[in-house]
């Protein structure tokens, strides 16, 4: 029997008798489940990585249905199984946890109803379930359907390899390019990893092994290596071997942009995971230099910590709901009348240092904190609109989705619950999604969007051109409006090549019975020849900054008057 859930999540709970819509009543649970785990914590021998898997286990009963606190939870299972924890030691944890919490929620009660009976019945089998998933899980990673062995499973090999002191190189590798992805086949995007797995393998020595590691990732270990030379010389030839397209099954050629990070163990990081992450932290730096290889140096382990302290300041920021939206005005460009504006993500650190929005999303992202963020965008959105009402301001607002948010299928309950609550038209909304949103499953992103739909929310693509879509599928999207790119509008001023391409943007969008809205508007020029070109909506510093929600109100209402 395996445990791994063929649903959207990672657990089958209804393998281990639990139905799923019982899940929601563990929440009365929670302190309880939280009190016991703090208990066992007390008995254990305190470390960074334990405290990590217990801070995460404690969620459980709050969180246990949510497909990204699953994976989150899985992830830090398999870090704790990597710095050597047994199976035996984690269930120990757990069952004492249990056992806490069963004599917590009994006590000394001479009779225990029926309700604490289900509901620690749920518990129990919730707790099994989830590790036995995470066991599978482990199973998995060391062989996939491809019989590629996965991340986990260089972990262990590292680790290994670190006990009899043997010297390392780790590599990190990527090789993606996306313009290209969107034109294959998922036939041949599933062909793709074992072509990959064996043009690497034929560039290393025979001891030499390759895991798959994150998305468009592979992990290359090259064990008794005696200097930084050698896995130098590795990334070397593999940039030569794929400065050739790679051949498909089909024939269909490919080119594959190749980045590459090197670490060594135990130069670089003294366990498995940190030396990995320290492979994985050379290669981010080539966004930077716009090389292709780069060799760890300590510099970089203090980025990521800087990177890391921002993070946990982050999450007590999502906890407090302290993070700010800006409006920007979205204006009639023939009328000058403000009829909406775009939310913009701004949060200010204890120390006062403004954090960049993609750095935002992009730690929220990697830290598996997208639906706790996407839960307090919605509600604040919607409450923001509210006391806009109130004001005297009754404008439409946009707000930005991730990838992420466009594969949840669960986005359009949230949204139904929460217009709901603040007796709100989904009309007074429009949400922005980027072309690269819908690289991933496209039948469910559809899916949800119809649904955003259905509740009257408007749907735009924003950045238009800047993305990977056809416009033949453009056409079959439930799109409402197109957002032309600031960098065309910054170039139709000096190019007449520029001058064509917002051109045909703009026929497109009207062809398409769709609206169109332009960024980054700065001057008068601009505004005359959208105007000129039928655009008839912009946004950009022309009309107004981002500003927070009074200043917007006094701007909006000194503008009417």
């Amino acid at each position: 029997m395996t445990t791994i859930s063929d649903n959207s999540g990672y657990i089958d709970y209804v393998a281990f008798g639990v139905n799923p819509e019982n899940l929601r009543s563990l929440r009365a649970l929670a302190p309880v489940w939280r009190d016991a785990l703090s208990r066992v914590a007390e008995r254990s021998e305190s470390s960074g990585v334990l405290n990590d898997f217990i801070e995460h286990t404690a969620e459980l009963p709050l969180k246990i249905a949510d497909v990204e606190w699953q994976r989150s939870w899985m992830q830090s299972w398999h870090k704790l199984s990597s710095r050597g924890f047994s199976l035996a030691d984690m269930f120990s944890l757990l069952n004492h946890a249990v056992a806490y919490s069963e004599a917590d929620l009994y006590g000394d009660l001479p009779q225990v109803g029926r309700v604490q009976l289900d509901l620690f019945a749920i518990l129990r089998r919730s707790v099994v379930a989830a590790v036995s998933c995470a066991i599978d899980l482990g199973e998995v990673a060391r062989h996939s359907e491809a019989e590629l062995p996965g991340e986990f499973a260089a972990m262990d090999s590292l680790r290994q390899m670190g006990q009899s002191d043997r010297q390392v190189a780790v590599l990190s590798v990527s090789l993606v390019n996306r313009r290209t992805y969107s034109h294959i086949s998922a036939g041949e995007l599933q062909t793709l990893p074992s072509l990959l797995r064996e043009k690497l393998s034929r560039l290393l020595r025979p001891q030499d092994l390759v895991f798959i590691g994150h998305e468009a990732e592979w992990l290359l270990l090259l064990p008794d290596v005696r200097s930084m030379a050698q896995p130098a010389l590795a990334a070397t030839l593999i940039r030569q071997a794929f400065a050739d397209p790679v051949v498909l099954l089909s024939g269909c050629p490919i080119i594959l942009d190749v980045a590459i990070g090197a670490a060594m163990m135990p130069d670089h990081g003294h366990d498995s995971e940190a030396v990995i992450q320290a492979a994985r932290l050379a290669r981010a730096s080539l966004q930077q230099t716009h090389e292709a290889f780069a060799m760890f140096d300590g510099s970089l382990r203090e980025s990521w910590q800087q990177r890391h302290l921002i993070a946990e300041e982050l999450r007590r920021a999502l906890r407090q709901e302290s993070l700010m939206l800006y409006l920007q005005p979205q204006v009639d460009v023939a009328l000058g009348r403000c009829f909406g504006a775009e939310l913009l993500l701004r949060w200010r650190r204890e120390s006062g240092d403004w954090v960049a929005p993609p750095v935002i999303v992009d730690i929220i992202e990697e830290y598996g904190w997208r639906t706790q963020f996407t839960d307090w965008l919605i509600r604040a959105a919607l409450r923001l609109s509210s006391e806009l009402d109130a004001a005297g301001v009754p404008v439409s607002l946009s707000v930005n989705l991730t990838a992420g948010d466009v594969q949840d299928t669960d986005l359009p309950e949230l949204v139904a619950q929460c217009l709901e609550t603040w007796r709100l038209p989904g009309s007074a909304f429009t949400f922005e999604l980027t072309e690269s949103a819908m690289m991933g499953d496209r039948t469910r992103a559809l899916e949800t969007m119809h649904k955003l739909r259905e509740l009257g929310i408007r749907l735009a693509l924003d950045d238009f051109g800047t993305g990977y879509s056809s416009l033949s599928y453009l056409a079959t999207l439930p799109i409402n409006e197109i957002k032309i790119d600031r960098s065309f509008i910054i170039s139709m001023s000096g190019s007449a090549e520029g001058m064509r391409i917002v051109r045909a943007i703009i026929d497109l969008t009207h062809d398409l019975g769709m609206r169109s809205l332009a960024e980054g508007v700065e001057d008068m020029q601009q505004r005359d020849q959208l105007l000129a070109l039928g655009c008839k909506d912009a946004q950009g510093y022309l009309y107004g900054k981002p500003m927070p929600r009074d200043a917007f109100v006094d701007w909006y209402l000194a503008r009417q008057s």
